[in-house]
């Protein structure tokens, strides 16, 4: 009984901390510095690549910088999506299917980044950009974000359909979304560490890279492969503690195929092209397909169920 009383009062004291440290006064402030910190990787960038172009620096280091200057737009759009994992963390309190929804923005926003990597490796005034290669690299990452957007969009329109009303409040749900914000508390503080390790690490292997004369480093190996790789034992976690607020067989099937859905989104983030498309892809078209049947199996079973009210009556 005492163990049961300290384990109550060890998940108050991380669900208020949650409370505390996320309220949106301090939310807000993150998003102010995380603009800031875009405009000045932005300007910064920029500016190494003009030095670079006018041989400011020792060959190797102009060999890296010395690109077009659409490379600059990577970085801010690298600090945005680092706070766009931030927010992950943020709505996992909420809900499970929010949470994984917003694993497939993020794979979607890195598809788009990865254009702007690729498309600064080619001179627009040259008719190289009319070659199958350049089609190949730009286009696939085109196709592919458009195509995860659109399911993204379908994904929530089905979730919008599945929404209980507020009224609909148990101690069972309530209890599960404390243990969630202690959850996305703890979690909050591996990625704090995380981006520390993975930074130091970049930085490193970029300041090597730029003696050589070898290429950077590929951000999404260094930070978003272990991310993601906690993500999938998140969604076990979640998956485990779904059975203290429900353990019908739809929503256990449901957050069981999210964890499949992770899966897939972190084996896209180290893959090759084409096949980290078809991966992203394959784990967001997987995400709608169980939301579907989700939503169908629960109008099939309140249908019948309402009819044989019908009948009893």
């Amino acid at each position: 009984m005492e163990q049961k009383a300290n384990a109550f009062n060890l998940l108050s004291k991380l669900s208020t901390g949650y409370d505390i440290l996320f309220e949106e006064r301090n939310t807000r402030r993150v998003e102010h510095i995380i603009i800031n910190c875009a405009l000045i990787g932005f300007s910064v960038h920029l500016i190494l690549i003009l030095l670079a172009k006018h041989a400011v620096f020792p060959a190797s280091i102009i060999s890296q910088f010395n690109v077009s200057y659409l490379k600059a737009i990577y970085t801010p759009f690298s600090i945005i999506l680092f706070y766009e994992v931030l927010t992950l963390i943020l709505i996992l309190p909420k809900s499970i299917v929010i949470f994984i929804g917003k694993q497939f923005e993020i794979i979607t926003l890195i598809t788009i980044r990865s254009f702007f990597h690729d498309i600064a490796n080619y001179d627009l005034d040259k008719s190289e950009i009319y070659a199958l290669s350049f089609l190949k690299d730009i286009g696939i990452d085109l196709i592919g974000a458009l195509m995860m957007f659109f399911f993204t969009a379908i994904f929530y329109r089905l979730f919008a359909r599945t929404k209980k009303s507020k009224s609909d409040v148990s101690l069972k749900r309530i209890g599960f979304i404390n243990i969630k914000k202690s959850a996305a508390l703890v979690l909050s503080f591996f990625l704090l560490i995380l981006s520390i390790v993975s930074l130091a690490t970049w930085l490193n292997e970029s300041y090597q890279a730029a003696i050589t004369g070898a290429h950077l480093p590929n951000p999404n190996t260094v930070f978003y492969k272990d991310f993601f790789s906690a993500m999938i034992f998140v969604d076990v976690f979640m998956l485990i503690l779904s059975f203290i607020y429900s353990s019908s067989y739809d929503i256990i099937f449901r957050n069981g195929g999210f964890v499949i859905s992770t899966i897939l989104v972190r084996i896209a983030l180290t893959a090759e092209k084409p096949f980290n498309i078809y991966f992203a892809l394959t784990s967001v078209l997987f995400g709608v397909c169980l939301m579907l049947l989700f939503v169908f199996y629960n109008y099939k079973f309140r249908n019948e169920e309402s009819e044989i009210l019908r009948d009893d009556n």
